[in-house]
């Protein structure tokens, strides 16, 4: 059974991989993975293609819309750290950088439920959106835990270059399903509270 499920993540993975190759449906890819491995977990599975597929499909537009505002924030957020080194220093540069740092931990925390949600659940995206941000708040234990896994490709990278390099094979073999499913070991005692 272990090895079954390492397989079945494995698959998963290049899923993910190749759905998420065109950037704009990276969205819809993750929370298709989400669904997978929630299916998982809660044991609701079904043939795993047909599950990632029919995830992709009727999540694609929430999702794709979730995913490229996330990305203007991101892009946001960077420039403003850019204006802050170029415009500002001393004590009101670290200001602004914390302001900056909160901001970003934030939206952070709040894409770590949003996408498990809208794998789960079918609401409209404004209460997506309001569940997020009230579950990062509430499972503030839960949040940082979720940030950290989603976050933790960038983190090596900012740690170093090459350190993240050497685990470039886990994150192209299995990496991304293995993230999707501890997210989903955390968040399973969440839904059941929730349902």
């Amino acid at each position: 059974q272990f090895l079954v499920r390492v397989g079945d993540l494995i698959i998963l993975n290049v899923l993910f991989i190749l759905c998420s190759a065109p950037v704009v449906t990276l969205g819809a890819s993750l929370t298709a993975l989400h669904r997978v491995t929630q299916n998982m977990l809660f044991e609701q599975e079904e043939p795993l293609l047909k599950a990632f597929f029919r995830a992709f499909r009727q999540n694609f537009k929430q999702s794709t819309l979730a995913w490229l505002v996330e990305l203007v924030v991101i892009v946001s957020l960077v420039c403003d750290v850019l204006l802050v080194m170029a415009y500002f220093n001393g004590g009101l540069a670290k200001a602004m950088y914390i302001l900056v740092a909160v901001l970003a931990i934030l939206v952070a925390g709040v894409y770590a439920y949003l996408m498990p949600l809208i794998a789960r659940y079918e609401n409209g995206m404004r209460q997506q959106v309001n569940n997020a941000l009230v579950l990062a708040i509430i499972k503030l234990p839960k949040t940082p835990l979720l940030v950290f896994l989603n976050l933790l490709p960038v983190i090596l990278v900012l740690i170093s270059v090459p350190v993240f390099v050497q685990t470039l094979i886990f994150w192209v073999i299995i990496g991304f399903a293995f993230v999707s499913f501890l997210t989903s070991s955390i968040l399973k005692p969440v839904f059941q509270q929730l349902e």
